[in-house]
């Protein structure tokens, strides 16, 4: 019987017309909204870690650990739950996904030990990768036509959320509770979010259920990538990936690293990794036009990582937020500029597994680099080990942007030549 109830709410979750009819526009917003407060929440952590690193006594690979903790559901989720909102709307998905991240920030917000620190920011991660290609599919069906913009509303939502977290979470964690603040609020919004969401009507879901039932259409299917988008889809994810690898960077060792050139207040400690952040989110607003916008993109961020190593060694705290702010922008208009083209070039049908899958290998940027780099820290010193990994993110930047030149140059002689 629960198994019948279960098949009835979620492969048909509104088989009548009911609920609010809400406008186009207003729905937009919800679905953004949806792909932007997860990123939000998680980091809102950004400035509080070194207040849990206190409290709980962490090192350096356990305040990584707790930050690799949210990546590792997201990685594992995203193949496998990608395709569920296909089968059952894209609606209900993103309803549970938002209960899952209310749930996580309940768990972080009563943490008094590092199993619950791991557990909140693992639930986190499990909420992000049911709600990332649920909305970002939302979004598409919402603009159809328009992938460019539709790629703009995602990046942004999803950065502008993570820009926001750490200054949100600095200056509530200073009007009261560190903790205890920060997540109320969070938690207040995220409840008033779903309230209005569960009230929209439902679209129906953009694929009938398999014939091996409803079990079976949760098993994720088996994505094969057509041969011509092959190209843009590897560049697209190893830029990804590379974009996370720096994100994740100044949002779990930069507030302490860099912590006694920006005063030492939480509200500051956040800020370079808000600039990353709200640098790449501006950029989805910026009108960038040009044949190889990727390519000079990455060479602006092979200056800006550079330049960030320069202000450490010399303490230039001015330098150092002017290189972080640089480095935002020009990664946001890369990875926009890549993930349009995908996003130009992928089946309504398949479009969040395909979406979610980009995600995987870009997620992955925020644990394996960012762990590495924590281990690293405590072996051979923060300094060593923080300036070699931004000078080796430098030099992947630089490696991305002669392979975009290099395609560039490619379709530029097909068009040459015609078909």
């Amino acid at each position: 019987m629960l198994l019948n109830l279960a098949r009835e709410f979620l492969l048909r979750p509104n088989p009548t017309p009911r609920g609010w009819d809400a406008p186009h526009a207003v729905r937009i917003v919800l679905a953004a909204l949806s792909i932007g407060l997860l990123p939000l929440g998680t980091n809102l952590m950004t400035p509080l870690f070194p207040v849990f690193q206190e409290r709980m006594l962490l090192g350096n690979g356990a305040v990584t650990a707790a930050f690799v903790a949210y990546v590792l559901p997201v990685v594992i989720g995203l193949p496998l739950l990608g395709h569920w909102s296909e089968y059952m709307g894209r609606r209900v998905v993103l309803v549970a996904s938002l209960a899952i991240g209310i749930l996580a920030a309940t768990v972080l917000l009563f943490a008094s030990g590092l199993p619950g620190l791991l557990g909140g920011r693992a639930l986190h991660g499990l909420a992000v990768a049911l709600s990332f290609g649920a909305g970002a599919a939302a979004l598409r069906d919402l603009l159809p036509g328009e992938p460019s913009l539709c790629a703009r509303i995602i990046l942004l939502a999803s950065v502008g959320g993570g820009a926001a977290g750490p200054l949100v979470g600095g200056w509530l964690s200073e009007l009261g509770d560190p903790v205890g603040a920060p997540f109320s609020v969070y938690l207040a919004a995220m409840v008033a979010v779903v309230v209005l969401l569960a009230a929209v009507r439902a679209f129906p879901p953009t694929l009938a259920p398999p014939p091996r039932g409803f079990l079976g259409s949760l098993r994720p299917p088996r994505l094969s990538l057509p041969r011509p988008i092959l190209k843009i889809f590897s560049l697209t994810s190893g830029m990804g990936f590379l974009s996370f690898a720096v994100y994740g960077f100044f949002l779990s060792v930069a507030p302490a690293f860099y912590a006694p050139m920006l005063g030492g207040s939480r509200i500051m400690g956040g800020l370079s990794g808000a600039l990353v952040l709200a640098g790449s989110a501006c950029a989805q607003l910026l009108p960038v036009r040009g044949r190889h916008k990727a390519t000079m993109s990455l060479v602006v961020m092979v200056i800006g990582l550079v330049l960030i190593v320069v202000a450490q060694l010399q303490q230039l705290t001015g330098l150092l937020l002017i290189a972080a702010t640089l480095v935002g922008l020009s990664q946001g208009v890369g990875f926009r500029t890549l993930f349009a083209a995908l996003n130009s070039e992928l089946p309504s049908e398949t479009a969040a597994q395909t979406v979610s899958l980009v995600y995987v290998i870009t997620y992955l940027g925020s644990a394996i680099p960012v762990l590495c780099l924590g281990l690293a820290m405590d072996f051979w010193g923060a300094t060593a080990a923080v300036n070699a990994f931004l000078m080796g993110a430098a030099g992947a930047a630089l490696i991305f942007a002669a392979l975009c030149m290099f395609i560039d140059h490619q379709r530029q002689c097909r068009t040459a030549n015609g078909p």
